[in-house]
């Protein structure tokens, strides 16, 4: 093994352990801070690993109706989402992965991850699972447009559709990247991380009433270890998402040299901004109220709006 292979490697597993370790208490974080904007005590900070132990240490409870789909779609679901999270950089301007895909890919993963899960929540037979299924299919199928578009007009700043590649540019532009194309390009983003993610306006991530809820809906059927892993894939896939938005849009503190201090700190940075993603979307939450589902189509349109105009705006005005 090469000096090159070595460092990749060693990369690949810090981040990965980083993105493990730091999902739960991303989410942890979201959920204290909007009960004390609630005046609620909220959960602990380590409440969700608690939770995470108590159901991985049970056996899953199989629906009659379901089949090998519900069994090994939450396997597949989280598989992806690691994968992902190995494309996109955190403590480095470099992706672990490099070379191996783009934000394309990345985008892809969530909708292959997403295409799973709506089949495993069919394949239980509830009534409930195929009504958030429909729903997620749905909202997916709006803000992917202004996912993609969002990332589109960074990818041809860079020169370049990888992710690493976009976060060293931005780190090279300094403060000259927050053009009116760069915070275009934002705003829509943290609308579609509010939708990815199951978070107000679009969603309500802690509701459990049946007529309301979309991403709830499809686990309701999960248990056990089943549960455990869908429940941990969407809180890593929350940090990614974090991750994505800081790297992409607020580049500045990662390393772009790949030694033990720089890698320290831009693992302590983008912690910290993936916080502040965090805490943006617990201001949210406790803010705003939740938009009717007809009404879905307007907000997610906002969305992809915003970022063409960014991508024109780039285009046309670099």
């Amino acid at each position: 093994m090469n000096g090159s292979t070595t460092t990749t490697a060693l990369l690949a597993v810090i981040q990965l352990i980083g993105f493990v370790v730091f999902a739960p208490f991303l989410a942890a974080t979201i959920k204290r801070t909007k009960a004390g904007l609630q005046s609620r005590r909220g959960p602990g900070l380590l409440q969700p690993y608690r939770d995470l132990i108590k159901w991985w240490g049970k056996k899953p409870l199989e629906s009659s109706a379901s089949g090998p789909v519900a069994r090994y779609a939450p396997a597949f679901v989280l598989g992806t989402i690691v994968t992902a999270a190995l494309l996109v950089p955190w403590a480095t301007s470099r992706t672990p992965l490099l070379g191996w895909g783009d934000l394309l890919v990345v985008v892809g993963l969530f909708a292959a991850a997403r295409f799973a899960l709506a089949l495993a929540a069919l394949d239980s037979g509830s009534a409930f699972g195929g009504m958030g299924s429909s729903r997620d299919v749905a909202i997916s199928a709006l803000a992917e447009p202004g996912l993609v578009l969002a990332l589109a007009g960074a990818a041809i700043a860079a020169g370049s559709s990888d992710l690493g590649a976009i976060s060293a540019f931005g780190i090279g532009q300094g403060i000259g990247l927050l053009g009116p194309a760069h915070l275009l390009a934002a705003a829509a983003f943290a609308i579609v991380v509010a939708a990815e993610s199951g978070h107000y306006p679009v969603d309500n991530p802690d509701t459990h009433l049946e007529l309301t809820m979309i991403h709830e809906g499809m686990l309701l059927e999960a248990s056990g270890r089943s549960l455990a892993t869908l429940i941990f894939a969407s809180e890593l896939k929350l940090a990614v998402l974090a991750a994505i938005f800081a790297a992409v849009f607020l580049p500045f503190g990662a390393a772009t040299e790949l030694a033990p201090l720089p890698i320290a700190f831009g693992l302590v940075a983008g912690m910290i901004k993936m916080l502040i993603v965090g805490q943006g979307l617990a201001f949210v939450d406790a803010s705003i109220a939740k938009v009717r589902i007809l009404e879905l189509p307007d907000l997610l349109g906002l969305a992809s709006l915003l970022a063409l105009a960014g991508l024109a705006v780039q285009v046309l005005l670099p």
